[in-house]
């Protein structure tokens, strides 16, 4: 691809470890590309056995992505000589974008304006570092700020940011991956099927699944958890090509978020998008940052996070009122669509200042 890139775009995700932010990362690129604006993705360089279009299918991108890689990008050397090696190619491009703070602190110091989207805000506000990304915002090198979460965006605002320079983007789903997802059945909440993808921590509510494989009839699957629990059934961690079917087998979904989680103030976690998208009745911890999503008694039912037997008392409703639970999962699938990935990306073009094709 030649010419100038709408968008450079520098993140320091691997390419071969399959984590959340390179989810995040592949699934906004890809948004915009949709949306007609062109995009040159850098990220640190990968090692020679992992072919770029090969993690792509992985991720399910269906789209050709401009994406480079450079070794000064891996986060020993301090993103300082990427800089000073592609500096002019930098000053050139149209809007430069990132997620990563260190690179952003990087960028304002060689006076290149830029856009950073914002995650992790308890670690980056602590301290000097988020005195200094904050008087970095406000006078205009880091212009838009982009948080994951309205919590977030409050925390930035309570550090001084400009409220008037932010846009709140929580993470997404691509439905098209979702498409095969069978419709619900609420017949099979006789015995329903309850999966957990991902992480199984105290953290993230290995209590409560354990609570639920001991009750009668449900059949409980950890994918890729690394506790084992009692009465649940491990499955070794399978690719993101195979999440959907997953959720497929899935007849009640659970997101049991402790506020032991140490970004549970300001999260936008993809699962949550992901579950929406399933099209299946929804049990969530009542969390600010999942309440920005989840409408009480419309779109999922909401517990304490740490009351085991309300999580128990919430499945048990499903189960006798089927009713209920077909209408939450109904409502659950209407509202994904307002999260896909590209929906994402077109909020951000706008608060960026970027027009918009037809993709």
């Amino acid at each position: 691809m030649a010419g100038r890139p709408d968008i450079l775009y520098l993140g320091r995700s691997r390419l071969h470890r399959s984590r959340a932010n390179l989810i995040q990362t592949f699934g906004t690129v890809e948004g915009f590309e949709e949306l007609g604006v062109r995009v040159e993705l850098w990220l640190p360089a990968w090692p020679r056995g992992v072919r770029l279009a090969d993690k792509a299918a992985e991720l399910g991108v269906s789209r050709r992505l401009d994406v480079r890689g450079s070794g000064w990008l891996h986060p020993r050397w301090g993103f300082w000589p990427f800089v000073l090696r592609h500096w002019r190619h930098l000053a050139q491009a149209g809007t430069l974008y990132t997620r990563v703070p260190e690179i952003s602190a990087v960028l304002a110091a060689f006076g290149l304006r830029h856009h950073l989207e914002v995650h992790d805000v308890a670690s980056l506000l602590d301290g000097r570092r988020g005195r200094r990304l904050v008087a970095r915002h406000r006078r205009g090198t880091v212009d838009m700020l982009i948080p994951i979460s309205h919590g977030a965006r409050q925390a930035l605002v309570e550090a001084g940011a400009v409220g008037e320079r932010m846009h709140v983007a929580p993470s997404g789903v691509r439905l098209s991956d979702f498409a095969g997802v069978s419709r619900f059945d609420p017949g099979r909440l006789a015995r329903p099927r309850i999966v957990h993808i991902g992480r199984l921590t105290p953290e993230r509510g290995s209590r409560v699944l354990a609570a639920l494989a001991g009750q009668d009839g449900c059949e409980v699957t950890a994918v890729g958890g690394e506790e084992s629990l009692p009465g649940v059934r491990n499955v070794p961690m399978v690719p993101l090509r195979e999440v959907p079917a997953w959720y497929d087998r899935c007849d009640v979904i659970l997101l049991p978020y402790q506020p032991e989680i140490g970004t549970a103030a300001t999260m936008s976690p993809i699962k949550l998008f992901e579950s929406l998208a399933a099209g299946r009745p929804i049990v969530a911890s009542d969390l600010p940052t999942l309440r920005e999503i989840l409408t009480p008694e419309q779109t999922a039912l909401l517990v304490p996070p740490r009351d085991v037997e309300a999580w128990v008392a919430a499945v048990r409703r499903l189960r006798q009122a089927p009713s209920l639970a077909a209408r939450l999962a109904g409502a659950a699938r209407e509202l994904a669509p307002a999260y896909s990935w590209r929906a994402r990306a077109q909020g951000i073009l706008k608060a960026i200042g970027l027009p918009v094709g037809e993709g």
